[in-house]
């Protein structure tokens, strides 16, 4: 299947098969090919975001494969659409497909109703594209249990991930906006009417009380997930005269928020506009001379960003995957670094352990330093199995160097944030989202 067929299939039961190969048991060894099962959203609001990790899954698959596969065994990749049940898409391709291994997915929502059936699976899941932070938080007797009570910790003992999340991303918004801007401040809130967006909301805020930022909150709007029509909701928010506008749009949200946002004239009303997860090359290539420079818009993985070898080689390996290609934009999505690293890391992981037995697999994962990662080395935390991934801030500017015609990413800014500062910093936050626990790092 070429990669138009393989990145364009959707619907609830479509597959998607690729396999560097000729087929089972040919060639390297003549071992049974090792297989990699993959759950993301291939059609509606984010087809294009798990089209991207999709292809960033393929390029590295075929990467391994052009190495000589995984223990002498070639690697094949079966990536099915989230469709209306996700979780039949998962047993389906453990039990029927037979992978040994699993990545996804594109939805927090998606991600937190699913943990049961990812753990009665049992096979390794990593995530690489998922913001919230209670599916990396294990600490039950402090948050409580997410799937027994009203609790907040709903850590698996096989469940990874790979990309930075919300309680990371918005400890870096929430001090630049702390560093940059006098208190007093009024702020207007943005985003999807579902988990991700609300917790992305409740934390920014806990973050700003936790630094002791003064700041009025002046209006905070939920449009559902891919409305077509914000304008009304943006209206509200202009009305509004806030200083700044915090948002967790992302996907074609964003291009509609900002686009509309442009229009309406609310970019030249305010002082800075913020989102989480909107700054990706997909984005901004749709919106071309609509996005505004000097707005901070952040991600979870920016092209170019970090001046290792390992970024330029994915990269080059990305782009030369796809520079025909009419489908895909031939550069990496903001999914795409973590997306890289998660079957990279299996490789490894599955090399340490000998085989594909999920507990050796797993044994190997927890805590383990992964050196050539695009956007630095990164450490599976052997407890949360949170990696200390990075989220980039930048300024969105016209004036980039990207190979699309749109705005990229410059004066990118970085910050780190350890557990025990997280959790000081969160303390008090129980409120924020209705529940009796305060919100956890996840980290």
């Amino acid at each position: 299947m070429d990669r138009r067929k393989f990145l364009t299939v959707a619907g609830a039961g479509a597959t998607a098969a690729l396999a560097g190969c000729s087929g089972n048991g040919g060639g390297n060894g003549g071992g049974e090919p090792i297989r990699i099962g993959g759950v993301y959203l291939l059609s509606g609001l984010a087809e294009q975001l798990g089209a991207g990790s999709a292809a960033a899954a393929e390029v590295a698959v075929e990467a391994i494969n052009e190495e000589g596969g995984i223990n002498d065994r070639e690697v094949e990749i079966q990536v099915r659409d989230h469709g209306d049940d996700p979780q039949a898409q998962m047993r389906s391709l453990v039990q029927e497909f037979g992978a040994d291994v699993m990545i996804g997915l594109t939805s927090s929502g998606v991600t937190l109703n699913s943990g049961p059936t990812i753990e009665q699976l049992g096979v390794p899941f990593t995530l690489t594209d998922i913001g919230t932070p209670f599916i990396t938080e294990h600490d039950t007797d402090t948050y409580g249990d997410y799937y027994d009570e009203d609790g907040r910790a709903a850590g698996l003992p096989n469940l990874f991930r790979t990309n930075s999340m919300t309680a990371h991303m918005t400890y870096g918004i929430a001090q630049y906006t702390a560093d940059n801007f006098d208190g007093g401040l009024r702020i207007a809130n943005m985003g999807p009417d579902y988990a991700y967006g609300q917790q992305c909301w409740a934390y920014y805020q806990a973050y700003l009380d936790g630094l002791g930022f003064d700041y009025e909150v002046v209006a905070s709007e939920f449009p559902s997930l891919g409305a077509g029509d914000m304008t009304p909701q943006i209206t509200t928010v202009q009305n509004a005269d806030p200083d700044i506008v915090f948002t967790s749009f992302w996907a074609g949200d964003t291009v509609t928020f900002t686009s509309q946002a442009a229009e309406q004239g609310l970019f030249e009303d305010i002082e800075d506009c913020f989102d989480t997860i909107g700054a990706d090359p997909v984005n901004f290539n749709s919106l071309g001379d609509t996005m505004p420079d000097g707005l901070h818009y952040s991600g979870w993985y920016w092209p170019g960003a970090y001046g290792t070898d390992a970024d330029q080689n994915f990269i080059d390996t990305f782009v030369d995957a796809y520079e025909d290609d009419d489908e895909i934009l031939a550069y990496p999505t903001f999914t795409g670094g973590s997306t890289w690293a998660a079957v990279q890391i299996y490789k490894d992981a599955i090399e340490a352990a000998g085989g594909t037995n999920a507990e050796d697999i797993i044994a190997e994962m927890e805590g383990y330093t992964f050196e050539n990662d695009p956007r630095g080395t990164i450490t599976l935390d052997e407890t949360s199995h949170q990696a200390n991934a990075s989220v980039v801030i930048g300024e969105s500017s016209q004036d980039a160097d990207v190979p699309y015609d749109g705005p990229g990413q410059t004066n990118i800014q970085t910050y780190s944030i350890e557990r025990s500062e997280a959790q000081d910093l969160l303390e008090g936050s129980e409120g924020l989202l209705g529940g009796q626990n305060d919100l956890p790092p996840g980290m």
